[in-house]
């Protein structure tokens, strides 16, 4: 597969890693900053709209050239049902100049490495819908680690663990620290479950990232506190960021 040469670095709005160190005072402090951050082009390597036939495979696979990185998004399906799901309303890489509007079928763990056989690739992120309960995830990323050498990072709810065999760094997106808060954003039950697997990630020395969404009147100030306060407990050096809630329909 051809891919043009990539132009400069395009740019992108976002929100910054910190890392949520202790305050003096004894609560967990948190920082983030909004600012430009520099994105290299992507190309679409396949993509299947959210109006396609769903399946338990991989719906949309982005290459970025210059940094050597694969985007591998999963379909179907997910084992939380977060308000605001920007997988769900938005599927296909923001980061794209250009989206297909073609209607495909999901693809196997094969075909993707049929398709990324002759990129020079360094790096896969895994993500989509929630890839520990996708059955090609880990056929996907042993494959991955097998034939091409790649550095894999997988981007998870947490929820599932996934073996340390597979992945080599990990971003675990914690929803809640209350459990009630926990339940009414996804929908069910488990904060503790996540929290024990992100503890789980860290005694096996994989790379570790947390992630969180500020919900205004839900998720808030004081609940990304105790979030921030649990990463510092387990490593106050754990970069942790915070997005901003974007409204969606479900």
């Amino acid at each position: 597969m051809a891919f043009p040469r990539p132009p400069a670095a395009s740019y992108g709005l976002g929100l910054g890693w910190a890392r949520p160190r202790l305050r003096r005072a004894g609560r967990s402090g948190f920082s983030s900053f909004l600012g430009w951050s520099i994105r290299p082009k992507v190309y679409n390597c396949f993509s299947r709209p959210k109006n396609g036939a769903g399946g338990m495979g991989v719906y949309h696979v982005t290459y970025a050239p210059e940094p050597g990185e694969l985007c591998v998004y999963f379909d179907g399906p997910c084992n939380f049902s977060c308000h605001g799901c920007v997988c769900r309303n938005r599927p296909l890489d923001i980061h794209l100049a250009e989206r297909s509007e073609e209607v495909r079928s999901s693809i196997s763990a094969e075909e993707v490495l049929r398709l990324v056989e002759e990129l020079d690739f360094r790096r896969v992120i895994f993500m989509g819908l929630e890839p520990t309960v996708n059955r090609e995830f880990y056929k996907l990323a042993k494959a991955m680690k097998i034939r091409f050498g790649s550095y894999n990072v997988l981007l998870t709810n947490g929820y599932e663990f996934a073996e340390s065999d597979v992945v080599d760094s990990v971003c675990v997106s914690i929803k809640a620290i209350t459990e009630e808060v926990f339940r009414r954003f996804t929908g069910r039950k488990g904060s503790r479950r996540v929290l024990e697997n992100f503890r789980r990630y860290w005694d096996l020395g994989l790379e570790l990232r947390a992630e969180s969404i500020l919900v205004p009147g839900l998720i808030d100030v004081d609940e990304i506190e105790r979030i921030a306060e649990f990463i510092a407990g387990v490593d106050p050096e754990i970069p942790y960021r915070i997005d901003g809630y974007i409204p969606m329909e479900n």
